[in-house]
């Protein structure tokens, strides 16, 4: 039987769900600057902004489902 929510647990639910696309959105930007940029040592360091972006991504995601599975959520 999931439990209730608190709302402390669903404001931080909603800023993970938040944040999950602002991490996929800087991750489109540091992309798309790196594809314009000549200069190798700035697009490796753009592309590792990229990388980083991914793994907070994963991060969140892996929580956010974690508290959608403990609070039976569905994500709509």
């Amino acid at each position: 039987m999931p439990g209730e929510m608190t709302d402390k647990t669903r404001q931080l639910f909603l800023i993970f769900k938040d944040a999950v696309q602002r991490e996929r959105d800087a991750q489109v930007l540091y992309k798309q600057a790196a594809a314009l940029c000549d200069d190798k040592a700035l697009k490796e360091l753009l592309m590792s902004f990229h990388k980083d972006e991914a793994r907070h991504e994963k991060a969140l995601v892996q929580r956010y489902n974690r508290l959608r599975k403990k609070y039976n959520v569905s994500d709509g």
